[in-house]
């Protein structure tokens, strides 16, 4: 144990940290093995219905018909640092918009935040058109940074959303990665507008304005399955699998901790 800290000391890793790669490690092991048979067998597990993820099915044929736009925030957090889950699963939902808005004359309209998620915002948009065979169509004004975190507050970025809400006509507001307190300024202007909704946090002090403001909301850890719900890989359904064992797994050490407790063995 005293060289494995003295190594993580000498690498700058924390105790935190460290916890969290023996946690990631250990993850590993079931998503290879469930990734191994999905794909050795080839067959897909069964999800439960999540309606939000149907309605994000649709809107782009919403789009199309009212000729308006779908707004799509992938969160204000970033590509790395403790927030990166939430934006991965807002820029998974990106993606499957792009590909189907790569097929028709209403690409999205994409805003950001964090300077490390607007490349990325960028590339899924581009990508999209290239796998439908139109990469011309595609242009940098499609995603927008409106502006950095202040002091991490992400309120600049949420007034010069709801200007753009105001202004522009839009069909759906899609809001779906990490946010905070600024959640419920970037839906109102869409609400005023009677546009539809779909969005979700896995932050709880928002789930409540997830749950009041959304038409389709996504609760807690929903938004991860963001992968296997809409882009249907076999790597997402792997994780979402892996993830159900952690779980299980946790559940059974805790209940393991209380009766060893109650029985007085520690």
């Amino acid at each position: 144990m005293s060289v494995l800290s003295d190594l993580f000391t000498a690498l700058g890793i924390g105790t935190l940290q460290a916890v969290m790669l023996a946690v990631f490690l250990a993850f590993l092991i079931p998503f290879f093995y469930l990734l191994y048979r999905a794909n050795r067998k080839g067959s897909r597990p069964h999800l439960r219905a999540i309606p939000a993820y149907d309605s994000l099915k649709k809107l782009m044929s919403r789009a199309a018909e009212t000729g308006q736009a779908v707004h799509v925030s992938v969160g204000t957090g970033g590509v790395s640092g403790p927030r990166t889950a939430d934006t991965l699963a807002g820029l998974n939902t990106l993606e499957f918009l792009a590909d189907r808005a790569a097929n028709s004359d209403i690409p999205p309209l994409v805003t950001v935040t964090e300077p490390t998620a607007f490349p990325a915002a960028l590339d899924q948009l581009r990508r999209a058109y290239e796998r439908q065979g139109y990469p011309e169509e595609f242009r940098f004004d499609q995603a927008r940074f409106i502006a950095p975190p202040v002091n991490g507050s992400a309120v600049p970025y949420a007034a010069g959303v709801m200007d753009i809400l105001d202004t522009e006509p839009i069909t759906a507001n899609v809001l779906l990665g990490s946010f905070g307190d600024e959640y419920l300024l970037m839906t109102e202007p869409a609400a005023q507008k009677n546009a539809f909704q779909v969005g979700g946090t896995s932050n709880p002090n928002v789930l409540p304005f997830t749950y009041l403001t959304m038409s389709a909301p996504l609760l807690g850890e929903e938004i991860y399955g963001a992968g296997a719900y809409l882009l249907e890989r076999v790597e997402h359904y792997a994780s979402l699998m892996a993830q159900d064992v952690f779980r299980v797994a946790l559940v059974i050490v805790i209940v393991g901790v209380v009766i060893a407790r109650s029985l007085g063995l520690f």
